[in-house]
């Protein structure tokens, strides 16, 4: 049961598409629990987050949020985060809905 509302919590910080992430999956996945997450790191997430899906379009805010996330959630080092170079927006794909 304390997995299921660590689980509950994990999930309310996505959007949640398709099947594949639930709380039976999470609690086959992580049968141990998922590790805790200070609440200022789930506040400042959150409002990155905000920011980062209102201004998608735009590239300086994207790439920040990639780096954010890189950087503070997942603990990679700076060495390797790659900074890209030059203008990105070539790197575009139209999709027809």
């Amino acid at each position: 049961m304390p997995n299921d509302i660590n689980h509950a919590e994990w999930l309310s910080l996505l959007e949640i598409s398709g099947p594949f992430l639930s709380l039976p999956v999470l609690d086959r996945a992580f049968p141990q629990g998922l590790d805790g997450v200070a609440s200022e790191l789930r506040q400042e997430l959150r409002l990155t987050y905000s920011e980062w899906a209102t201004s998608q379009r735009d590239t300086a805010i994207h790439q920040a949020w990639v780096r954010w996330v890189l950087r503070r959630l997942l603990h990679h080092p700076e060495a390797a985060v790659a900074r890209p170079e030059g203008d990105l927006t070539a790197l575009t794909v139209a999709v027809p809905e």
